[in-house]
């Protein structure tokens, strides 16, 4: 493991994985993580994609796995700081560690969402996000639109209270979470204009000044990452050559995807397969 410092000075949990490759296709790719999530999700694809020409960065965010203080209950940490000072932070360390390679970026969930949330999003060639949304329940699945509602604006807020953060591990959900990252996502359920709420509040958005062309994916059985939730935001990438396609569950063929699936080793020679081709021809 690597300590990859943040525009701030705040220490990210991070892991290199060199290039394997027969041949250095001089790209460093950055994996921006879900909420929740652990790097360690994203290991099998991390080395699959080294294996294939790539220098990977994999980290976790303030606050989330090997980047949580021991003490989460009064750290302060937002889903715009990932964005803000993070992800920023991140960028640095890759064009500083591989001056001569192009940067591109794999953003799962909100780490597709924070890519415009950095100034420095202009220095990226090439995106592809999965499942990036703005937690807009109107967006979600009709069919779980209830239930995830529930589970997201008003169990976890309130667990979240009484804790000081949200203790995931503990309720076998995922990782804990830092209690600013609950309440701004919570913040986010009667607004379906992300752009507009945060500017609203003096946060500022660097999606119209991307110029790195984007490959937003949306997965058919994906309750969250629907195709209304995923085209929030692409639309905000203004200036993007871009393209944003729903993956079908019969095209793999699959029976199952879902929110998390896609990095599932049984996706090596289908979904990853395409990845690494859209990839090679930035």
């Amino acid at each position: 493991m690597i300590s990859i410092p943040t525009i701030d000075n705040y220490s990210l949990s991070g892991k290199v994985y060199p290039c394997e490759g027969i041949v250095d296709k001089n790209k460093v790719l950055i994996i921006n993580s879900a909420t929740a999530v652990d790097k360690k999700l994203y290991h099998h694809y991390a080395a699959y994609m080294a294996k294939n020409g790539y220098q990977v960065i994999t980290y976790d965010y303030r606050g989330i796995a090997g980047s949580r203080p021991k003490k989460l209950s009064g750290f302060k940490a937002s889903f715009t700081d990932w964005g803000q000072k993070d992800f920023s932070g991140v960028l640095d360390y890759a064009k500083k560690k591989f001056p001569d390679h192009k940067i591109v970026t794999l953003g799962h969930s909100i780490g597709g969402t924070i890519i415009g949330m950095t100034e420095k999003s202009n220095e990226i060639s090439g995106i592809i996000n999965i499942g990036a949304q703005t937690a807009y329940y109107k967006d979600w699945s009709k069919k779980q639109r209830t239930k995830i509602y529930f589970l997201w604006h008003i169990v976890f807020p309130m667990i979240t209270y009484l804790f000081g953060y949200f203790p995931g591990k503990k309720l076998g959900l995922l990782e804990d979470v830092p209690k600013g990252v609950i309440k701004q996502w919570n913040n986010r359920k009667r607004h379906a204009d992300m752009k507009t709420q945060m500017e609203a509040i003096g946060i500022t958005f660097y999606y119209n000044t991307c110029t790195s062309k984007l490959l937003t994916l949306g997965v058919e059985d994906d309750p969250i990452g629907t195709e209304p939730a995923i085209s929030r935001i692409h639309d905000l990438f203004k200036k993007s050559d871009k393209k944003i396609k729903m993956i079908q569950l019969h095209e793999i063929p699959t029976d199952k995807i879902g929110h998390f699936g896609f990095f599932s080793r049984k996706f090596k020679h289908t979904l990853w397969a395409k990845t690494l081709i859209w990839f090679d021809a930035i």
